[in-house]
């Protein structure tokens, strides 16, 4: 059947069967962003009670031991995050074990991440100890040239970003210069009451709110996941751009135990906002056409045409960002390729298991 369907079918089936394989949530605690690469990874480990942190060098196996503590959480159906890289689609940063309040992360550059409670709740592991220094000095030159390399990629990437939020920071000035903000706010808070009428979590304080994103602008275009919003009761806001994002702005002020996702290059821009039976977005995907929906074409009415210039402008420089990211995956690749090379991989094995003794207990 059509995707949406599916997924709401098997969202339900996971529900009722607990000792079933779990879903992987995909998300990501960081992103490519006009301000540079800005990630909530520390407040997202910080609530948790066991955290490995892997470092080490491009091809040491850190992707692929996150894929098998996820395959591990798999066979014993539990219920798991997945947090994808944004320089990579195809590599993952991370996975947040839900049910054992633990996580297993890349803490390496740009997503540096430091223990703050050494052993009693992170432990670091270092997955270069697997390298070969000797077979690594021949390359020595090569490699700082295109760890230069990658370097620059990425500076390109977030000046072209921060081009392109320009323009839209312009638009976004327009709009608000013919808008009514404080009826978008007050249908914002009505809707953040209704949704807390039927969210008892809401007034019983469980926990805080998350930040994260589910899109991310890599090396291939714009990639997203709307796991989001399985089994919720999706609320589509639609209208401009800069009005939808303030609606969702207020809806995350107002519920702040809820998820929040971010914008993918706009750091401080709401994408959608979870929260109990609830999730409202400025973008349902393929759950549009079950989606409730907020409009707010008569509070626009006097912008019609004055919030769409610059269009072609964002679409150039968002172009020219994605090139530089995936020059910078390039020289990451031929990274890793050296390292592979250089790395003794009985070792890493070792390295692997004692993180899912870590995680999951002898």
């Amino acid at each position: 059947g059509c995707e949406a369907g599916v997924r709401l079918f098997l969202s339900e089936v996971a529900r009722l069967t607990p000792q079933a394989l779990a879903l992987m949530h995909p998300y990501a605690p960081d992103r490519n962003t006009a301000e540079g690469f800005c990630g909530y990874h520390a407040s997202t480990l910080s609530g948790l009670d066991n955290v490995v942190l892997m470092k080490g060098a491009p091809g040491t196996g850190k992707s692929t031991l996150i894929k098998r503590v996820a395959k591990e959480c798999a066979k014993r159906g539990l219920d798991c995050e997945l947090w994808y890289c944004s320089g990579d689609p195809e590599s993952l940063d991370g996975i947040f074990v839900k049910e054992l309040g633990a996580a297993v992360f890349d803490a390496t550059s740009p997503h540096p991440v430091e223990a703050t409670l050494p052993v009693i709740r992170e432990r670091t592991v270092d997955m270069a100890a697997a390298l070969s220094r000797e077979k690594l000095l021949p390359c020595a030159k090569e490699v700082e040239e295109l760890v230069k390399n990658k370097k620059e990629c990425y500076k390109r990437a977030y000046e072209h970003i921060k081009c392109a939020f320009g323009y839209y920071a312009k638009r976004e000035e327009a709009y608000f210069a013919c808008v009514d903000k404080g009826e978008i706010l007050r249908r914002a808070a009505a809707f953040a009451l209704r949704a807390g009428q039927g969210n008892r979590t809401l007034s019983c304080g469980a926990g805080e709110g998350r930040r994260a994103y589910s899109r991310a602008l890599t090396p291939l275009g714009e990639r997203g996941f709307s796991d989001h919003l399985i089994g919720k009761r999706v609320v589509l806001v639609k209208g401009c751009e800069a009005g939808v994002r303030l609606f969702l702005s207020e809806v995350a002020r107002l519920t702040p135990r809820a998820l929040v996702l971010m914008h993918p290059y706009a750091p401080d821009r709401i994408d959608a906002v979870v929260t109990g039976e609830w999730a409202v977005t400025g973008n349902a995907c393929e759950f549009a056409d079950a989606a409730d929906e907020i409009d707010l074409a008569d509070i626009e009415r006097g912008c019609a045409g004055k919030c769409e210039f610059h269009a072609s402008r964002i679409r150039e420089w968002l172009a020219l960002a994605v090139s530089d990211l995936a020059a910078a995956k390039a020289a990451h690749g031929e990274i890793e390729l050296i390292h592979a090379a250089a790395m003794d991989y009985s070792v890493t094995d070792e390295i692997a298991s004692s993180v899912e003794e870590m995680i999951f207990g002898k």
